[in-house]
């Protein structure tokens, strides 16, 4: 042992070793209008605090070499642009930065009211958007303390988010339901990105299906989105894929507690301009489950592989192949000895596969000042969940069988024009073709002899949307965002049309007003619209005619930039729900809606909502080795379903306070050491009184659904922090990662459930604690 002892060490010490001489990259990319996305010629790139820099080409391409490794500013000029910093970026030893650099033209009157140039790395990516919106970069997923390299878990420290607990990533917007997030991906919508998708909230999963290898700057929204994106009601995550490095073949792998994973990218042959990009990784739990080495039959194991292969042509535009699926298996086993049962799930086991997958083919072609974006993609999901259950006399029973497959042709087509100096037009159509084949079949309060077949329905329908919108520039301080989007649906002929419209006044240069209005359409789960009941001896659909929900979001936003890399940002909103499905005469509805595979009830559109609040955020971004992230949310979120009553929401968690701090410490010239800790401290979720005399005469938990979400669990609050080692080689570069989800073991309540030992209902709770050490090398 102290010989195995001294090797690591001595394997550490040589990884961190730092080499006397100053390690230098490249960074290059190219630098392009933000509007038109054509190339920009003759634009100057600079590092901040170097004598180093250079010019794009006529393809708008540009090299700095020798650049030290270290973080950095690269700001990029040109004449009658606004100018733009990316604020700094991480240069390692192990591969190149490459770069993609928008920049917006600047409007010029007599009047002109100076606007420094965009430093601010929380901009959207998307210039249709201005309020409730957000850029981040994969790194910060890695980065913030919390975020596990999951786009999902890192927004929850975001102004406006909650989290329901550390075991799912399902997020919930101002009070909204988490399955009205809405999944996009190079342009399209794609189903739920994760491992384990909607086991335990429809929305969310245990951990994503990206690979932080393999995305690019992304943005994130969280109310009054552009109209461009349709069938969401809380919020929507853009994500993109980066391209792979063109000219040199670069590799990274990383092996965790997460997982395994290997990435290559590089081009396919020296001397073109193709590349290709990959990820794939295999859970660390599951390979040591299938070796052997974990003797338990319930190991969550999945997979997942990501890629984009890119193909630039001189005259026909860009072509691309991209791609990302998941394969997930987990199984609980059961044990026979009924003495040693404590709650339901006890005597219950069960065998579930899930696999997930979108890919598609786009193409972008400039002509002018315009250009067409067109993707062609399948996306789609199977679902096998096989569910048996011990009776009371020890018979094992069926209890549910869900083989849920659904799958979508989607294609989405838009053009973007640049009108004018002032004025920026997008318009776009996107054709959803839905398949479905569902077969599901459940008990009804777990009980054998209600077993049934609840959804048994195979075909296909359309969704279509169309879509446009504006920018104006009514003057250098004045812009508007105006646009609308129309959906319909053939299934039932369900159709809907949502203005979205926004202004943002730059009032002083350190300060902005802007206002967000719009409404906003979304439909159910397919397998919602196939439930079967019977009258009379006959079968009929009572859902298939259900409408699309909707709500309206107004927002007023107050921007302060304090600093250059200090800002202050204040949103109060009001969301107004409306045509929420629900069960008639009931306080059921599906503004509340968690997870539910044996659903079988008749649905109408008969609930209101209403979400309300305030958003405060505090950021200072990294800069000279420290950063800070100080957000604030008090809301209150209500509906009023069949009963006529208005009750609180499921989510109606009050309110979300985060900090999360940052410092790196440069070790040397060649090593960084980052520490970052992040605390939340959050109201608990509603809950439903129970019946407790009827539970316990029944044994299992029945609600009192007149007094619905009445009680509310006890605040919670997290601790998460994240140390990174990265050290810088002649040829490589290594970090080291710890991850700590929770240090202080708060508690997460599962729910009540009625004890067989103690014949008394009881609140579940457990306490977690989730470590994931890691190492990563990028060559």
């Amino acid at each position: 042992m102290k010989k195995i002892l001294t090797a690591i060490a001595a394997a550490l010490l040589w990884i961190g070793a730092a080499e006397g001489q100053t390690l230098v990259q490249t960074v290059r990319g190219k630098v392009y209008d933000a509007e038109t996305q054509a190339p920009i010629p003759g634009a100057n790139i600079a590092i901040s605090g170097f004598a180093l820099g250079g010019s794009s080409t006529a393809d708008g391409s540009f090299r700095v070499a020798n650049v030290p490794v270290g973080r950095h500013d690269v700001v990029a000029t040109f004449v009658g642009y606004e100018p733009v910093t990316l604020p700094n970026i991480m240069i390692s030893s192990g591969k190149e930065v490459i770069l993609n650099i928008g920049l917006k033209q600047s409007v010029k009157l007599m009047e002109q009211v100076v606007i420094k140039g965009n430093t601010r790395k929380d901009r959207p990516i998307n210039t249709m958007a201005s309020i409730s919106a957000r850029s981040f970069s994969v790194e910060e997923t890695r980065r913030y303390a919390g975020g596990m390299d999951d786009p999902a878990r890192m927004a929850s420290a975001f102004a406006g988010v909650t989290v329901g607990n550390i075991q799912d990533n399902a997020i919930i917007i101002r009070g909204n339901s988490p399955k009205g997030v809405s999944w996009r991906l190079e342009g399209v919508e794609v189903p739920n990105p994760n491992h384990f998708a909607g086991g335990n909230v429809a929305g969310g999963g245990f951990t994503s299906i990206f690979s932080s290898q393999v995305l690019a700057n992304s943005d994130f929204y969280t109310g009054a989105f552009p109209a461009e994106y349709g069938n969401a009601l809380a919020g929507v995550f853009d994500m993109k894929l980066r391209t792979g490095n063109n000219e040199k073949r670069e590799y990274t792998a990383q092996i965790g507690m997460m997982g395994i994973d290997f990435a290559s990218e590089g081009p396919f042959k020296k001397g073109g301009s193709s590349s290709y990009l990959f990820n794939y990784r295999y859970s660390t739990m599951g390979l040591l489950f299938k070796a052997g080495l974990i003797p338990s039959d319930q190991v969550p194991v999945y997979q997942d592989l990501s890629f984009k292969l890119n193909f630039p042509t001189a005259k026909c535009g860009t072509f691309s192949i991209w791609g990302i699926c998941g394969i997930d298996n987990n199984k609980e086993p059961v044990d026979k000895d009924s003495t040693k049962w404590e709650t339901n799930w006890d005597r219950i086991k069960y065998n579930w596969d899930i696999y997930t997958g979108a890919t598609g083919i786009s193409h972008r072609y400039s002509i002018g000042k315009s250009y067409i974006s067109t993707t062609v993609s399948a996306s789609g999901t199977s679902n096998k969940m096989d569910q048996t259950r011990y009776d009371d006399f020890m018979q094992l029973r069926p209890n549910g069988n869900i083989k849920s497959n659904t799958s979508t042709l989607t294609l989405n087509s838009y053009i973007n024009s640049k009108l004018s100096t002032r004025h920026t037009l997008r318009a776009g159509v996107t054709v959803k073709e839905m398949f479905y084949n569902l077969d599901i079949s459940s008990t009804i309060d777990e009980k054998p002899e209600t077993y049934q077949n609840m959804i048994l329905e195979k075909g296909q329908s359309t969704l279509a949307e169309a879509y446009w919108q504006s920018r104006y520039q009514l003057s250098p301080s004045i812009s508007v965002n105006a646009g609308i989007n129309a959906s319909y649906f053939a299934l039932n002929k369900s159709h809907s049309v949502d203005p979205r419209f926004s202004i943002k006044w730059q009032m002083a240069p350190k300060h902005a007003l802007t206002l967000g209005l719009g409404k906003h359409s979304q439909l159910e789960e397919l397998r919602f619209y196939f439930v079967r009941n019977s009258k009379d001896g006959s079968s009929y659909f009572p859902n298939k005619n259900l409408d699309f929900s909707q709500a309206q979001h107004i927002i007023l936003g107050y921007d302060w930039s304090i600093g250059e890399k200090l800002r202050f940002k204040a949103e109060a909103y009001y969301q107004r729900l409306y045509h929420v499905p629900g069960i008639a005469d009931s306080s059921y509805s599906m503004i509340n809606f968690n997870q539910d595979w044996g659903f079988h009830d008749a649905l109408v559109n008969n609930t209101k909502g209403k979400n309300y609040g305030i958003d405060l955020t505090l950021e200072r971004f990294l800069t000279d080795g420290y950063y800070y992230l100080a957000t604030a949310s008090i809301f209150d979120s209500k509906y009023k379903g069949g009963d006529g009553v208005w009750h609180n929401t499921r989510f109606d968690k009050g309110y979300s306070y985060n900090i999360l701090v940052g410092k790196e410490y440069d070790l040397s010239k060649n090593r960084i050491f980052g520490i970052n800790v992040r605390f939340n401290y959050i109201g608990g979720e509603r809950k439903t009184p129970v019946s407790t005399s009827e539970s316990i005469k029944e044994r299992r938990v029945i609600y009192n659904e007149s007094k619905a979400f009445d009680e509310q669990y006890p605040s919670t609050y997290y601790l998460d922090f994240t140390l990174t080692y990265r050290t810088n080689k002649k040829h490589y570069s290594g970090t080291w990662a710890l991850q700590v989800k929770n240090m202080l073991g708060s508690p997460i309540y599962g729910g009540p459930e009625y004890n067989y030992k103690t014949k008394a209902i009881e609140e579940q709770k457990i306490t977690m604690v989730l470590p994931v050490l890691s190492y990563r090398i990028d060559f």
